[in-house]
């Protein structure tokens, strides 16, 4: 299971780490005139320092550790902190 508190490498995107911003949701034929809303198993990914929402597959993240990437520009193995 995914966590808003860690930073991810996301397979096909070398290089840059990754946060989980939530579950994607979306309506089904049953819910859409209702308004709820439906996991769809995937998970909204945004790169750290950037705000464009990727839809990842969770089984394609791994965890990173604090050291393993830059918290300001999100390359992971920059040296800059």
């Amino acid at each position: 299971m995914l966590s808003y508190e860690q930073r991810y490498s996301v397979d096909g995107y070398s290089g840059i780490a990754f946060y989980f911003a939530g579950p994607e949701l979306k309506p089904d034929e049953d819910t859409e005139w209702t308004g709820i809303m439906n996991e769809t198993g995937m998970a909204r990914m945004v790169m750290v320092g950037d705000d464009r929402e990727h839809i990842i597959d969770p089984a394609d993240c791994t965890v990173l550790g604090y050291e393993d990437y830059c918290s300001s520009c999100g390359q992971i193995g920059c040296g800059w902190n």
